[in-house]
This record gives structure tokens, sequence and C-alpha cells, in this order.
């Protein structure tokens, strides 16, 4: 069984410049240099160093020391070797000795000797040494191995924690993107941007959003791969340790170079799951990780022209089997479209195109929708036993239930007072709107974080007040019906665990984003404008992800 991960690229790098360490250790030992004006004319020349010995960090970067000339002649010089080639760049200008020290990849710790010598016109001479000890690089907690052969667009990987408890977070970029982090902190930092973004959004501390997102990793990892990526491009796979949102371990890495494009055997087909226009579901099948390209289009589209496209700048790029996967726009009912794949690496074609063409149908249409809404509130600790759901420990637990005769449901969270100070502030720009009109527009906003189960488990970042705001539709999504279900999560609320055994079936998904929204006001007046101005009908299916979490694919 192959599994594996996606590399999910983030944009944005923190650079910097390298690392000084300054020769300031308590374990050096200055020297005292003479007073200036109390050289002796004539006397032999020497080179005073400020420390005899200094320390630097096992990552390496700028070390510099400062120096004095004892009796210096004229146009003094004064240049410097050393007898580990991990010092570099030696360079002595104006009372300072910088030097580049390699970082040390070794779990020991290292001397080196610079000898400085000096020189002049009146060919005097001197020398002066300096022991630089640079410390051993932590011991990585973390094995990454390349157990086998690269393709062109995925790397295998196996990782090996020496504590089997331990979390930790796992990703890769292009190697030469690595070059640009000065440290393991910069790297984290870099790394955890876009969740620490999330957490400021919902209120949620960095660890939350962590676990609520599947971000780290726990124990070995044996037979996966990163897939989508470049061909004949050096990447490097890092992982280190997270504990309470707080890097606690190096960063453990090893770099693996995809091949160059060219053919792979990657049997690709398509399935159409359902051909309803609200709701158009399919499946891509594959029997390898090789990379491939895929669209939906217009029925009158040639061959040609589906290739030109899925070759071209713009096309969404997948890898492993897609089961269930729903597209986003509406489509018209009797029309014809194309869903096609082609396999690709780079711009290079590794596979034939293959074309699923299938015409929209209207799906069934309920006019009477019905909605009867049950929410309730669980102490997480007990529920996370009664359910054997260790990952809901910890938070108090908001459940919600929907009984309807419609196909399709939603269900989103605000904390109270919310939803009523948007409504206020929609009814003010838009005066005369439909109360249904606003509920779209909501969903339409908080639709990558709802729930599209009958039955939810939220974890909630606090005990509060919430109002769950649910929708049930029919296939054809002609008709809907909106309701609002009111809640205190708080401990004298709570229920029985058992209770939740009315609602929730063993195949129930959990819904883990933890805190109902905080949202700024300024910011949906502007969608709000947006969302009026296109008067676009909502369709609560959401768009085709790519894969963020581990897979895997049957053999």
């Amino acid at each position: 069984m192959k599994k594996f991960m996606k590399w999910m690229p983030i944009s944005m790098m923190i650079l910097g410049s390298m690392f000084m360490f300054a020769a300031c250790s308590d374990d050096n030992e200055p020297t005292t240099p003479e007073e200036p004006g109390t050289e002796t004319p004539g006397a032999k020349v020497s080179i005073q160093l400020g420390y005899e010995s200094i320390e630097v960090e096992a990552a390496g970067g700028s070390a510099e020391v400062t120096y004095t000339l004892k009796n210096a002649g004229t146009n003094p010089k004064i240049s410097g070797t050393s007898d580990q080639d991990w010092i570099t760049d030696i360079q002595a200008a104006d009372g300072k000795v910088t030097m580049s020290v390699a970082a040390n990849t070794e779990t020991a710790d290292r001397t080196a000797k610079v000898t400085l010598t000096y020189s002049d016109d009146e060919k005097n001479a001197a020398s002066a040494e300096l022991t630089v000890t640079q410390g051993a690089k932590a011991e990585e907690l973390f094995t990454i191995t390349i157990p086998g052969e690269c393709g062109s667009t995925w790397i295998p990987f196996e990782i090996q924690p020496k504590d089997q408890s331990a979390q930790y977070f796992l990703n890769i970029r292009p190697a030469e993107e690595m070059e640009g982090f000065v440290s393991d902190e910069a790297l984290f930092n870099s790394d955890m941007s876009t969740y620490q973004q999330l957490a400021d959004q919902y209120g949620m501390s960095l660890n939350d959003v962590l676990i609520a997102t599947n971000a780290l990793v726990s124990g070995p990892l044996e037979d996966y791969l990163f897939p989508k990526l470049s061909p004949s491009t050096e990447y490097c796979i890092y992982c280190y340790g997270v504990e309470n949102g707080k890097l606690v371990a190096p960063v453990s890495k090893v770099n693996a170079a995809t091949t160059a494009a060219g053919p792979v055997d990657n049997k690709l087909s398509i399935e159409m799951v359902s051909k309803v226009a609200a709701s158009v579901i399919f499946n891509v099948n594959v029997t390898t990780f090789d990379a491939y390209a895929m669209n939906i289009f217009d029925g009158s589209a040639s061959d040609a022209e589906i290739e030109n496209a899925l070759m071209g700048d713009g096309a969404q790029i997948y890898a492993g089997p897609l089961e269930n996967m729903p597209v986003s726009s509406k489509l018209e009912v009797g029309k014809e479209y194309a869903i096609a794949a082609i396999g690709r690496a780079g711009n290079t074609a590794t596979t034939g195109l293959v074309v699923e063409r299938f015409t929209v149908e209207r799906g069934q249409v309920i006019t009477d929708l019905t909605m009867d809404l049950t929410s309730l509130a669980f102490d997480g600790d007990k529920l996370a036993e009664h359910l054997g759901e260790p990952s809901i420990a910890g938070y108090p637990i908001l459940f919600n239930n929907i009984e309807t005769n419609g196909i399709y449901t939603a269900t989103y969270p605000f904390a109270k007072g919310e939803l009523s100070e948007l409504k206020a502030m929609f009814d003010s720009m838009y005066p005369g709107e439909s109360e249904e009109t606003f509920y779209m527009f909501i969903f339409s906003q908080v639709a990558d974080y709802c729930s599209y189960n009958k039955q939810s488990l939220w974890m909630m970042n606090g005990q509060g007040s919430y109002e769950v705001l649910c929708m049930a539709t029919d296939e054809a999504q002609e008709n809907y019906k909106f309701g609002i279900s009111a809640i205190d999560v708080v401990e004298s609320n709570y229920s029985p665990v058992e209770e939740i055994d009315k609602y929730l079936p063993s195949s129930s998904s959990k819904v883990l984003l933890k805190n109902a929204g905080k949202f700024s006001m300024s910011e949906y007046a502007s969608k709000m404008k947006e969302y009026m101005d296109s008067k676009s009908t909502y369709s609560f299916k959401t768009s085709i992800k790519d894969m963020s979490k581990i897979r895997s694919m049957k053999k």
C-alpha cells in the first residue's frame, strides 16, 4: 500500500543574513591589550587579539574577534589561515578579524586553529593564534531515508522517530529554497505562518490549529511519498518536533532529486458518480502516483483543445486517486460537459489523454422541505472516552443533528450575537432583501469551514453561547430551508454522553474547527457588496481540493 503526502509550499519565505556569532561567551578568555601610546619605537611588532579563543554555534555563519597592533610598521597587512576547512574567508581590517564558519553536521564539538600573520613595508613579521570551538549539532530525533528510486513527479521517503509518541511537522521544499533559511527557527516560523493566520482569525492557539488541521504527524512513516513535484529538481524533505505550538527538536533533513520527465505507465480513468447539475460527482482512478492535470470542460471542446488546455500554465495538477469529487460550479441541465485528465510532469505529457463526456441531469426536487434541529453540549474528555476518539478530549464539544427530507445539509456555529450583527448590517445596506438571500451570503462565506454532514461534532475553543446556522436543500438545489439552533456550551448544560448515541452513527465524521468565527464587520461589508453585485446562486458543494493529508491507494 502506497501512501503520499501533499507538498504544501508556503509562498512567504523568511529571509535574513547569516548569523553573527560575537565572541562573547562566558567561557572565552579576553586578553588585556596595552594602553595606546605605550608602544616602544623600533620594538618587535605583535598582534594583540581581543580573545584567544571563541565559541560558535553548530549552525555556523560568521564569527569575529577584535585585534590591535603593537609597534606596527608602514602599510601593515594581516592574512589568516585555518588548519580546518570548515573555517574559510578569513579577513582582517580596521581592528576586526572576521571568518565564515560552516555548519557542524556532526554530534560532537570540533576545534580549529586560526593563524594570523602580519607583514609590512619594513619586512616586520608577527603572528597570533585564535582557537575556534564549534558546538555539536543537537541530536536529531528523526531519521529520514529515501527507500528507493524517485519518479519525475514524486519522491519516496520513510521516517523513524526516536520517540514514537512525539508529534512532528513534515514538509518538503526545493533544496535551493532551503538555503534562504538561516536557522531552524526561521524555517519553523515560515512553515507556521499560514497556521498562525488561521489561529488569529479564529481566536485559537497555534497548537490548536495544528491539531485541528491534522498538520502534525506521530509515529513512524513507512512507504510514503511526496507527489506533484517538478521533474529534474532537487528537493529537501524535512521534519521537526512540535509541542504546544513550539519548536522542540532540531530540523532533520534529507535531499533527493526527481528524475527527468518521460512516459509513465499510469492508467488513468474517469468514472461519473452523479450527473445531477447541482452536485456533479466523479472518481479518477489511477495505477501510480505520477502527477496528472485534470479539469472540466464544455462538451463542445475537442480533444485537441482539451489537451492543449490541460498542458497550459493554468492547469490544476493532482496525484493519486480522487474519490467522490464534487464540481464546484453549477452546471446547466441538459448540457454536455467533459471531465478530462492527462499525465503531466512539468511541461511534458506523460500519458495519453482521457476524456469522459456526460450530459447533466436536473436531480430530485422537493418542494415541501422539512428540517428539525438538535444541538447538544458535551464534556470533551468524557465524550472522547465514550466514543473512543481521544482527539476530541480537552475541549467543550458542540454536537449538531439535522433531520430533513432534503438531500444535502450544511452547518456552521456562530458566537451568540454575530448573526444578528451581520443581519443588521446586511439590512442597512440592502433594505428589502429576503432573509434567504442573507443566509445564502453567509454560507457562501463560510463554505470551506462548514460541516456537510447531518451529524457533526465541533471542538469549541472555549465555553460560551452559540447559534448554529443550518441549511437543507433538495438534490436539484432549487429549494432551500434554513434554521438556527441556539445552545449554551457550558458545563451546567452538558448532556450525559450516552445521549449522543441516539443521533450519531458509527460512520459520522468529525468536524474539528474548534471555534465559531470571529468576523470583521468592515470586511464582511465589502464581501456583501461583491456577493450582491454578482447575485450568484450559492452552491454549497465545495470546490475540488488538493489532497492535503496522507492517503493510501490499494494496489
